[in-house]
């Protein structure tokens, strides 16, 4: 076990869908102009739901970190590439620092996390019909993911906790769909996060990283929804930096399993096995 560097506390909730929306305020007017266009756009009343709960999730977690109201919470999605209005979002309005944010939907469940420095949440359900099989997703494994896969007695949920692992950390990387073929994660034990404590691991990021980043510290989220595969990925501070944790307001959303991760415990920090050229 060795002390790995300080890092801050984040802010994580995961929730079913009609749980958030039934929050006071939580609903389509919280939403931008360009964001209030992305859910006309969205086909069935189910998509349409997850995104407003999710957007209304981050707004929660973004000003339990800023001491703010979410409705007081700007949000907004461009691609550094394009300009489009996709990619990561990021908090461009509301009281305070603005934090670092990150969400997820599938098919009735929510996630969010806010944090002080690069953060990635991602979501799954684990009996989700429309959820992609190995074959589509070997591309974005390593073989050593692949075989551990294929060697489960319970391939599904091993294929989908690495998918969710995965996106978590190239969500805070910024690395995108490229970066998830670079990064193994096929040292960390590949069953589910007990009821009392999360699984934690230090994992090296790929190419294509956020600023002095490369490390970052990965939860599988063990209080979540039955049926529910959920990870977070919050960066670790460059060396010789500081970051005194934050606990959330105590009116936090517990009853959405709010989870305030002190990241400046001892971990074991494995070595990336990727390319890192």
């Amino acid at each position: 076990m060795r002390k790995g560097p300080a890092v801050t506390a984040a802010t994580v909730a995961v929730a079913d869908t009609r749980e958030v929306l039934a929050m006071p305020g939580a609903g389509p007017s919280v939403l931008t102009p360009a964001e209030a266009l992305r859910l006309a756009a969205a086909r069935t009343d189910g998509a349409r739901a997850d995104f407003v709960a999710a957007r209304f999730l981050a707004r929660l977690c973004a000003a339990d970190r800023n001491g703010g109201s979410p409705r007081d919470v700007v949000l907004e999605q461009r691609c550094p590439d394009c300009g489009g209005r996709h990619g990561r979002p990021r908090v461009v309005g509301g009281p305070g620092t603005a934090p670092e944010v990150s969400l997820s939907y599938a098919d009735g469940v929510v996630a969010a996390a806010a944090a002080d420095r690069p953060v990635g949440v991602d979501v799954e359900r684990l009996h989700r019909d429309r959820a992609p099989g190995l074959r589509t997703l070997r591309r974005f494994l390593t073989a050593g993911e692949a075989d551990r896969i294929r060697r489960s007695r319970t391939p599904r949920e091993a294929l989908l906790r690495t998918w969710v692992r995965k996106e978590a950390v190239v969500k805070a990387t910024g690395a995108g769909l490229p970066g998830m073929a670079l990064l193994d994660l096929s040292h960390l034990p590949p069953g589910p996060a007990g009821p009392d404590r999360p699984h934690r691991a230090g994992v090296r990021a790929p190419r294509g990283s956020r600023g002095s980043y490369d490390l970052y510290d990965l939860y599988d989220l063990a209080d979540v929804p039955s049926g529910v595969i959920a990870a977070v990925a919050v960066a670790v501070a460059a060396p010789g930096s500081t970051a005194a944790p934050r606990s959330p307001a105590a009116s936090g959303p517990r009853s959405l399993r709010s989870l305030d991760l002190d990241l400046e415990e001892t971990i074991d920090t494995p070595s990336y096995q990727g390319d890192t050229s």
